[in-house]
C-alpha cells in the first residue's frame, strides 16, 4: 500500500515538475521591457495570449488573437505617439473639470467632495506621468 502511494506521489511530482519546466520558459521568454512602440505592444499581447491559452481561457485568448491581428496590421509608432498625446490632453481636460468641481466643493465646505476631487486630480496627474513616460520611450 505504501509503495503504491509513494509511486503515485512520485508520478504526480514528476508530472508537476515537467509542467513547470515547460511552462515557465514560455512565460519568461516574453521580456517586452526592452522593446519600444508597436513591437512592445505586440510582445505584451503575445505574453497575455500565452497566459490565457495556458489557463484555458479561450474567450480571452480569442479576443487577444483579434487584438494581435489588429495591432500587427494597423499599429505605427506615429499612431501610438498621436494616441498618447491625445490621452495626455484628455487627462489635462479632466483635471481642469475636477479643479472646477473642487473649487465649488471648497466653497460649500463639502469635505467628502473635496477629498473625492483631490483624489481624482491625483489620478489624472498619475495618468499624465505614465503617458509621458510611454511617449518618451517611443523617441
Amino acid at each position: 500500500m505504501i509503495k503504491k502511494i509513494t509511486a503515485l506521489f512520485l508520478s504526480v511530482a514528476f508530472v508537476g515538475l515537467l509542467f513547470v519546466s515547460i511552462s515557465v520558459p514560455a512565460i519568461a521568454s516574453y521580456d517586452c521591457g526592452s522593446l519600444k512602440g508597436c513591437e512592445n505592444k505586440i510582445c505584451e499581447i503575445e505574453r497575455q495570449l500565452s497566459i490565457a491559452q495556458e489557463k484555458g481561457n479561450n474567450h480571452k485568448a480569442n479576443g487577444l488573437k483579434r487584438a494581435l491581428e489588429n495591432v500587427k496590421e494597423h499599429c505605427t509608432d506615429k499612431g501610438l505617439k498621436e494616441d498618447l498625446i491625445e490621452e495626455i490632453e484628455e487627462a489635462k481636460n479632466e483635471i481642469e473639470e475636477y479643479e472646477s468641481d473642487l473649487k465649488v466643493a471648497k466653497e460649500h465646505g463639502k469635505k467628502d467632495k473635496i477629498r473625492k476631487y483631490q483624489e481624482k486630480i491625483e489620478e489624472e496627474k498619475s495618468k499624465i506621468n505614465r503617458f509621458e513616460d510611454e511617449l518618451s520611450n517611443l523617441d
